[in-house]
C-alpha cells in the first residue's frame, strides 16, 4: 500500500514518486482503498495503486456463468436492479491483453463465430472478463433467437462468410474481472457501476441499463416491446459462478423453455424439411417423459440445421418413457435441446400451440428437467 506523508496542512507526499498533492486531489485504490498520488494511480476506471497493479496481471482461465431462477417479481423493488432479458446465447468473454476469447455457458469456444468482437480488447484497454448475451436483431430491432441460429451453428471458420449476413450485438451486463482483480465476490451493484465506468465504445457491443425502481413498470415495458421478459438482480448479490440462485430472478412475458428432442417427423413435401419435433424432459428419476410436439416456427435454415444433426442419431425404438403415437415418427437419441414457445401446458398433459424457436448448443440435455429448479 502506498505510504503517504503529510507535508503541510492539506498536502500529502507520495513515497513512490515524492509528488506533493492536495489531499482532495488524490484517489483511492478500489482494490485496497489506499489513498494514492494522482501520478502513480491508474487512470479511471482502474484506480489501482502501484502495489495492487503489480499483483494483478492475468484474467481467469474459466468462469462458469451464474444462472437465475424463474419466478415472480420481488414483493418489494427495494434492493433490486432490473434488466431486460435478451433472447440470445450467453457469452463469457475474456481479454488478456493479447486476444479475445468467447465461451458459451457450457465452456465451448465460440470466438470464430463472431469475428466482429475480435477487437473488443481495444475498447476495453484493461484485462477483463465480461458476462453478456449475443443476440441477433429482427427488423423491429428486437432480439430474435431464430434469427441467431445460422451464426450459432457454424461448425468451422471456412463456412463463416456465407452467414455473416446475420448481424449480431453483444449485450454486456456484468463485469467479472478487471485488470487481473476478481470481482465475483463484489456486490452486483458495484460490478455494474464499474462496468458503466468502463464506457465501452464498440460498434457491435452495448451495455444496456440496469434500472432501479418499480419492477412492474420495467416488466410492462418489456411486454409492450415484445421482449422475452426481465431479469431481477439483488443489488447486494455476489456472482455465484456455475450456480443457479434466487438472487437472480427471471420473470417472463411469454411462456418459453427448453425441451429435449426425442424424435421428429419429415414434412409432407419430402425429406428435406422438418414437419414436427417430438419433445420431452427428464423427471426426478432421469426418465425422459413425453411433453408433446412442436410443428411450427421453422425457418429455411432451421430445416437444414436440424436434419444435419438429427438424421445421424436415429434409433429404432421409442426413447420416451410413455408410449406415444408412433406413425411417421423418427426417434433419435435424446442429445439435442430445443427452445420452444407455447400457449399452455396443463398439469400432466402436453404443451399446446408450441412453436420452435431454435436449437440450443449451450445447454446439455441432462439439465432439461420437467420441473425447473
Amino acid at each position: 500500500m502506498a505510504q503517504m506523508v503529510e507535508t503541510a496542512k492539506g498536502e500529502m507526499q507520495c513515497e513512490h514518486c515524492g509528488q506533493q498533492f492536495r489531499y482532495e486531489e488524490g484517489r483511492r485504490c478500489w482494490m485496497c482503498d489506499a489513498l494514492a498520488c494522482p501520478v502513480c494511480m491508474n487512470e479511471p476506471p482502474g484506480d489501482l495503486c502501484p502495489e495492487c497493479r503489480q499483483k494483478t496481471a492475468t484474467t481467469p482461465e474459466a468462469i462458469e456463468p451464474m444462472l437465475g431462477k424463474t419466478g415472480p417479481l420481488p414483493e418489494s423493488s427495494q434492493g433490486w436492479g432490473f434488466e431486460f432479458k435478451w433472447d440470445g446465447v450467453r457469452a463469457i468473454t475474456y481479454w488478456d491483453g493479447r486476444q479475445v476469447r468467447i465461451e458459451s455457458r457450457n465452456r465451448l469456444d465460440m470466438t470464430f463465430r463472431y469475428p466482429e468482437l475480435r477487437d473488443l480488447g481495444s475498447a476495453l484497454g484493461w484485462n477483463a472478463a465480461l458476462d453478456g448475451e449475443i443476440v441477433a436483431l429482427d427488423e423491429q430491432g428486437r432480439p430474435s433467437f431464430s434469427r441467431l441460429q445460422p451464426r450459432m451453428h457454424i461448425e468451422k471458420p471456412s463456412s463463416l462468410r456465407a452467414r455473416l449476413h446475420v448481424p449480431i450485438r453483444y449485450y454486456i451486463f456484468d463485469l467479472l474481472h478487471l485488470n487481473g482483480v476478481p470481482l465475483l465476490d463484489r456486490p452486483y451493484e458495484e460490478r455494474r457501476n464499474l462496468l458503466d465506468r468502463l464506457a465501452i465504445r464498440h460498434a457491435f457491443c452495448r451495455v444496456p441499463p440496469s434500472y432501479r425502481g418499480e419492477g412492474e413498470d420495467i416488466l410492462n415495458v418489456a411486454r409492450e416491446h415484445g421482449l422475452e421478459g426481465i431479469m431481477c438482480k439483488r443489488l447486494a448479490s455476489p456472482y455465484l459462478s456455475g450456480r443457479r440462485s434466487g438472487d437472480w430472478r427471471k420473470v417472463k412475458t411469454v411462456k418459453a423453455r427448453e425441451f429435449i428432442i426425442g424424435g421428429f417427423k419429415y414434412g409432407k413435401d419430402g425429406r428435406d424439411k422438418i414437419g414436427s419435433l417430438q419433445l420431452g424432459a427428464y423427471d426426478a428419476d432421469m426418465r425422459l417423459r413425453f411433453a408433446g410436439g412442436a410443428g411450427t416456427g421453422f425457418s429455411g435454415p432451421d430445416h437444414e440445421i436440424l436434419l444435419s444433426r438429427l438424421e445421424p442419431i436415429r434409433v429404432p425404438y421409442n426413447v420416451f418413457e410413455e408410449e406415444i403415437e408412433r406413425q411417421d415418427v423418427v426417434f433419435v437419441m435424446p442429445r439435442y435441446v430445443a427452445q420452444v414457445e407455447y400457449r399452455r401446458w396443463p398439469e400432466g398433459r402436453q404443451i399446446q400451440q408450441a412453436a420452435y424457436k431454435g436449437l440450443r448448443i449451450d445447454k446439455p440435455a441432462s439439465n432439461v428437467l420437467l420441473k425447473e429448479p
